[in-house]
């Protein structure tokens, strides 16, 4: 066990004086312990505890506190202690492990002061156990705002990911009918213009056949990443699923949205071509909007997915005729030969 450092020789310290020498020595004593402690997981692993950050500063609020009775005991800067130095924290997350930290350091505070009592008498602060409880009340608002804090960041976390499209970034298909809803509702009420867009990437599965679905990913983050930089901020774009997206555009009537769409498939191609995507692979899409097609969020959807399907019949058509006069090319040849 590594020595704790004893107060140093002078004329009599001052009641401050006491409790930062108090808080360096619970600080190394707590540091110890959390390193020898076998219950820790990542005791071994990380190079240091998880609450070492906050600690120096929640000890000196907590330690402050036996120079005020409870009322004055000012939560605010205790909980704003505890939550320094969280980000780090936040990577290796474990409540247990967090808890634990505090356990020992609840343990060490008490033993430690349990042998200045002498010192504290001194300044006439309260009883040993007035001062105990004042701490003990101090370190459990510090327990609880370090986990609320901790586990709310998580949640957040969670609930963003319940959001997402972990591949490309983009908000997912819950969040499509969410916003689509929000905002026909907005266009009714302003009778604004609004379109929305179903895409589908054409023969995705031949260039996963093909490439191999890295590759695949790959193509689908460029797409994606396209799309999002074809859009204005206004604008939603989510993965609908598969080699599927979905754009929300707002104030924007269909015939832009058509025209819009277009431009956005021609350069589509363009970064398949040269990202080396098989030969057939594009992009189709089915625009829908508000008022032209007036109806609910299930009507506009059908009326996207029913004009998407026409637009991927009429690709594979003259995907056909292509491939069937490339076909025809090399016979001509011969003929002419």
């Amino acid at each position: 066990m590594q020595a704790i450092p004893s107060l140093p020789q002078k004329s009599s310290p001052t009641l401050k004086e006491l409790i930062r020498h108090n808080a360096d020595a619970i600080t190394q004593r707590w540091l110890v312990a959390v390193r020898e402690d076998r219950t820790i997981p990542s005791a071994e692993a990380l190079e240091e505890p998880l609450l070492l950050d906050a600690v120096p500063l929640v000890l000196d609020e907590i330690l402050r506190v036996i120079e005020v009775d409870e009322s004055k005991i000012e939560h605010e800067k205790i909980g704003s202690a505890a939550r320094h130095g969280r980000e780090r924290a936040h990577e290796h997350f474990n409540t247990k492990e967090i808890l634990r930290e505090y356990q020992l350091l609840r343990q060490c505070i008490f033993l430690h002061l349990h042998g200045q009592m002498e010192q504290f008498a001194r300044f006439n602060v309260g009883q040993a156990e007035t001062i105990y409880f004042r701490i003990g009340a101090a370190l459990d608002e510090a327990i609880r705002e370090t986990t609320h804090a901790f586990v709310e960041e998580h949640v957040l976390h969670w609930r963003r990911l319940a959001r997402t499209d972990s591949l490309t970034g983009l908000n997912n298909h819950r969040i499509f009918y969410e916003r689509l809803t929000d905002e026909l509702n907005r266009a009714r009420r302003y009778d604004s213009p609004l379109s929305i867009v179903l895409i589908d990437l054409d023969n995705f599965k031949a260039v996963n056949e093909a490439k191999g679905h890295q590759f695949g990913d790959q193509l689908l983050i460029k797409c994606a990443e396209h799309l999002r930089e074809g859009l204005r901020q206004t604008d939603i774009i989510c993965r609908y699923g598969g080699d599927e997206f979905s754009l929300i555009l707002t104030e924007t009537s269909g015939s832009h949205a058509q025209d819009m769409m277009c431009r956005l498939t021609e350069n589509i191609q363009k970064i398949a071509r040269k990202e080396g995507a098989p030969d057939g692979f594009g992009m189709s899409f089915g625009v829908s909007s508000h008022p032209e097609d007036e109806g609910t969020v299930r009507r506009m959807v059908k009326v996207a997915d029913e004009r998407l399907a026409m637009n991927k019949q009429e690709h594979k058509v003259g995907l056909t005729l292509v491939n069937d006069v490339q076909k025809s090319e090399p016979a001509r040849e011969h003929e002419d030969s």
